[in-house]
Order: C-alpha cells, then structure tokens, then sequence
C-alpha cells in the first residue's frame, strides 16, 4: 500500500507541477499534513495545489538551482522537483524524515524524526549520519557561517553544531520546540508547540517572546522583504507576521499545515577576483562585490586572499602572510581570516577552494542579497602582491 500512494504521489507530484509556465520566486510552498498535499501560494494567497496523494508529507526545502525536495514520512523517501517541474525519487528508507534544510555547499540535511538523528545527503544522494541519539528531532536550519541547528522535541533544546562537527547546547529550557528559521539579520525564531508561542533569539543569544496565542506552530519561513510566514497546524491557518510583528492571516481552511518553503530568486553572485601591491597602512588590496538573489543567507560563497602560492606561477614579491577582511555595505566587519586553517579547514576543504598554503586566508559563508567589500592587507602592516577571490558556491 504505501508503494502504491508513493507512486500516486509521484505521479501527481509531475503532472501537478507540470501546470506551472515558470517557475515563481516568492511563491510560498506549505505541506498539509491531513489531505496528503503540497500547496502552492502566491505572494498575495491564491492558492493551488502544487502535488496531492502524499503519504504523510512534512519537509520542504529548495536548493540553490530551484529544485524542491518533499519528504514523504509515511513512505520514508525524499522527493525531488526541478523547476520544470519533473519529479524523482531522491532518497528511501529513512526513519521518519521530517524537515529539510540545505547548507551553503548544496548538501541536503533531514531529522529524522523516529530515528533520533540527523542526516546528510551529498548532491549525489550519498548518506551519512551528522549526529544520533536524539530524542524527536524536529526542526533544523543553517546560520550564515554553518552552524547546523537542530530542535529536539523531546529534550527541549535546540542543538548547534558546527561545521566539523562540534555539538553544543544552543537554547535549552523550551517546552516542545519545532520550526526554526533565520531572518536576514541572523536572529532564530523558534516555534514552541506546547506553549504556542514563537521565540526570538537575537544573535547575541537574548530570547525574547516574538508571538503567542497560536494553536501548534509548526514550520516557519522568511520572504525577503521580512515577513515571517507560520503554518499554524491545529487552526489550519498560515499566519504572516510583518518585521515589526504585526500578525495577519495569509491563508486559511487548511488541514493541518505543517512545513514551508519559499520559492528562491536564482540570480546570484557570479566569481570574481583582483591582484594588486597590499602596501602598508591603508593602502590595502580592495574587491567590491554584489551579492543578488534573495534577502535570507542564502548565497553562500568563498572568498579567498592568496599571497605565497602566487610566486608558483612567476608573480614577483607575493604577499607572505595575507590578512582577508570582509565588510558589508556599511563598512561594518562581518568576518576576517588569517591561516584559513585556524577557523574553517573542514567546511573550506569541502568547496574544493582550500588554498595551496597554510598561511594564506579564507572565508566560507552565506551571504543576503547586498554589496559587499574583501580587504587583504599584510600580518604586521608587511607588503607585497596579493590576489582576491570571490567564488559563488
């Protein structure tokens, strides 16, 4: 029986996205729990069904190319949808896949819910297991320098852990916690299904209450223009909260809302880079850069300052110990990076952008849409011939 609503689900999933002329960033995406189906909303609520017949259908999550993936819980499988719509079988046999989240290296990650574990899935569809031995894994989401965040339903924490793997206790104390989602600015929210509130972390870790009174927050996602969008399960309701909290109803008559998505903007970073004398003082190497797409931390990027593997290729006086800053429009820092070895090794090896010497700087990070500057100047206020790189991921 469930390969038979597996297939049915496929097929639907297909045919249903077939009907789409294009593909709609800003288009909200929600499970409903009760009838087995995907909606699909418009920016301004119309609705239509977007794939029906699912077996118990919970996690959302588009990667970097528009492709949605649905975990189907009842069959154990993730499916995937290219923006043209065409469906395929992703992964099987999971425990009780429930949400999805991608890191900035196009790397799907699931809690699985019965199995008390989360897991990674390559773009090749190659599993492993990133941390076991929970108790109701729920929610999870990426910060912009990969943090995976996970929400243990039956603990009551919410878990970071870091790139190479470092696990840590982020948040504890919470009743039942399940949704989590980032805005633009890196504060948490965070849904609490037994006290029906929304909690917001602040990047400087102060939890403060963001909205009560609802009836089973469940998922949660931001738009770019702020907008928190929440599937309330017991109402069926989508509520809307606007940056400054104000609360309206997106949509209604739903049966069981569980897990969002919005549909990614696709225009993004294209690579650059610049070589040039870092002197002393001020006078430093400077590459200005526009980051497009989405206003979430979404665009994930290396940025690279190269300085003794350049005297390989001929460059006279390379820069011997690079210092890579990066600041966002403002001016204000966001990241810096001496020996790229020191903070990022695992997540900056994995790019396949490790550069060729161990004193030469890098940064892995997600980025919002926005104009961005990467300074190199010299360890010790030292001189010479640098080369900047900015690699869209």
């Amino acid at each position: 029986m469930k390969k038979s609503l597996l297939l049915l689900g496929l097929l639907g999933f297909c045919n249903l996205a077939l009907e789409r002329a294009e593909a709609n960033p800003g288009d909200i995406y929600t499970t409903d729990l009760g009838s087995g189906t995907i909606f699909q909303f418009t920016p301004d609520g119309t609705k239509t069904t977007f794939a029906s017949s699912l077996n118990v259908p919970l996690g959302l999550a588009f990667d970097r190319r528009g492709q949605l993936f649905a975990a189907e819980t009842g069959a154990g499988t993730i499916s995937q949808v290219t923006p043209a719509g065409c469906a395929s079988n992703f992964a099987s046999a999971i425990d009780g896949p429930a949400a999805l989240a991608f890191d900035g290296h196009g790397n799907l990650f699931v809690s699985s819910f019965n199995g008390g574990s989360v897991l990674k899935f390559t773009s090749a569809g190659t599993q492993s297991t990133v941390v076991s031995g929970l108790s109701e894994p729920t929610g999870i989401a990426f910060d912009a320098v990969g943090n995976l965040y996970v929400s243990d339903g039956g603990t009551g924490e919410v878990l970071q852990i870091s790139p190479d793997g470092t696990q840590t206790t982020f948040l504890s104390g919470v009743a039942f916690p399940g949704g989590l989602a980032f805005d633009a600015a890196g504060n948490l929210f965070l849904g609490d299904n037994a006290t029906n509130t929304i909690l917001r972390i602040s990047t400087e870790g102060e939890k403060t209450t963001f909205a009560t009174g609802l009836s089973g927050p469940a998922g949660l996602a931001f738009d770019d223009a702020g907008n928190l969008y929440v599937d309330d399960q017991a109402d069926g309701v989508i509520y809307k909260f606007s940056p400054d909290g104000q609360k309206s109803t997106f949509a209604s008559g739903l049966n069981g809302p569980t897990f969002l998505a919005i549909e990614p903007t696709r225009d993004k970073l294209r690579n650059v880079s610049s070589r040039g004398l870092v002197g002393g003082g001020d006078n430093v190497l400077i590459e200005g850069f526009i980051v497009g797409g989405t206003a979430l931390y979404n665009n994930a990027v290396v940025i690279r300052a190269l300085g003794p593997s350049l005297a390989q290729y001929g460059v006279a006086s390379p820069l011997a110990n690079p210092l890579l800053e990066l600041r966002d429009g403002s001016g204000a820092l966001i990241a810096s990076n001496d020996d790229w070895q020191d903070t990022q090794a695992s997540q900056i090896q994995a790019s396949g952008l490790a550069p060729g010497n161990l004193r030469e700087a890098a940064i892995s990070i997600a980025l919002p849409a926005g104009n961005y500057t990467a300074l190199v100047r010299g360890v010790d206020d030292t001189t010479g011939v640098a080369l900047v790189e900015v690699y869209s991921q």
